[in-house]
């Protein structure tokens, strides 16, 4: 009995190795829950061409925006476990069963492959606001309590959870507004209706450059090339709120380890190609290569902290 055991194993491993070595034999489609032109969409193309040039086939990307990304997941996890049908989303997902009923676990039915990049957002404010520094963003709303307001693009994303653990953290009376998404709060914040709003450094960097939005913090790994005088929150002593949003590309638990290797492989050394580097970085993405076991801690570590702002918060999707 331990023989033929120890033979059936045997048997489905080399049939495991055999189908990453043969791997990809057909287009590799990237589902990715954005629209076409969006930050997700920018980085999968980023790559496309190095993909293809690695795996000898087509780097298919496939947008699929809407449902808060629940219509997305779906089609991948509905497709073989076979690495031909991979999944582009952000850090996000990792709650996204916190947030909304969804027919899938966002943790447990993903397998970790490759990280992209980090995504880097501006803590922005009106030109006429007087603060310069987040410090001093929140000593004017220490001494204005009730009357400042900020843009919330949705429940527990970064742009909701940072200015509400700044309320925490200091004691602030400050409001949120929310708007389905961030382009038409960007609009009432360039407008002066809105105090603070924390914006995707790709969609509020012209505005800023421009003069008309004022950029008082930098959420991110490091300091935007672009915009060299925006100093971190870390720098600024904020560190421990930000919220990050990582780009990753994950696939089906039943997606075979060997496979698994192959993907990272080829993804991390597209990281690493300077025309690739340009054009995530020209995007506002901090290209970061990590391993499946790195991304699936990076994964976990940030569930258990979005889980806990999110309880802490008493946050809902539908606000209630």
């Amino acid at each position: 009995m331990k023989r033929r055991l120890f033979l059936a194993a045997s048997l489905l491993a080399s049939a495991g190795v055999a189908r990453a070595e043969s791997f990809p034999a057909k287009t590799v489609r990237v589902i990715l829950p954005g629209p076409v032109g969006g930050l997700l969409d920018v980085a999968a193309r980023s790559v496309s061409e190095a993909m293809q040039r690695d795996l000898g086939q087509t780097w298919l990307i496939d947008p699929r925006p809407g449902a808060n990304g629940i219509m997305a997941a779906q089609l991948v996890l509905g497709a073989p476990a076979d690495g031909y049908t991979l999944y582009l989303t952000v850090s996000g997902h990792v709650v996204l069963n916190l947030l909304m009923k969804a027919p899938f676990d966002a943790m447990s039915d993903f397998k970790p492959i490759a990280m992209m990049g980090v995504s880097s957002a501006l803590i922005c404010t009106p030109p006429s606001c007087p603060a310069n520094t987040l410090a001093e963003f929140v000593a004017l709303a220490r001494a204005n309590p009730g009357k400042l307001n900020y843009l919330n693009p949705g429940n527990g994303t970064g742009g909701h959870l940072i200015p509400e653990q700044l309320k925490i953290k200091h004691g602030l009376d400050i409001t949120s507004i929310s708007y389905k998404g961030l382009p038409p709060g960007v609009q009432d914040l360039l407008a002066g209706r809105l105090d603070l709003g924390v914006v995707s450094t790709v969609l509020a960097a012209g505005h800023v450059k421009a003069g008309r939005l004022k950029a008082i913090a930098l959420v991110g790994l490091k300091r935007s090339d672009d915009l060299p005088g925006v100093a971190t929150m870390a720098e600024q002593g904020e560190g421990d709120l930000e919220v990050r949003s990582s780009i990753m590309v994950l696939g089906q638990k039943e997606l075979p380890d060997a496979i698994v290797g192959r993907l990272n492989g080829a993804i991390n050394a597209a990281l690493a190609e300077p025309e690739v580097r340009t054009r995530l970085t020209g995007a506002y993405i901090d290209p970061s290569p990590m391993s499946p076991a790195q991304l699936g801690e990076d994964m976990r570590r940030e569930h258990v902290h979005l889980a806990g702002l999110i309880r802490q918060l008493g946050i809902t999707a539908d606000g209630a």
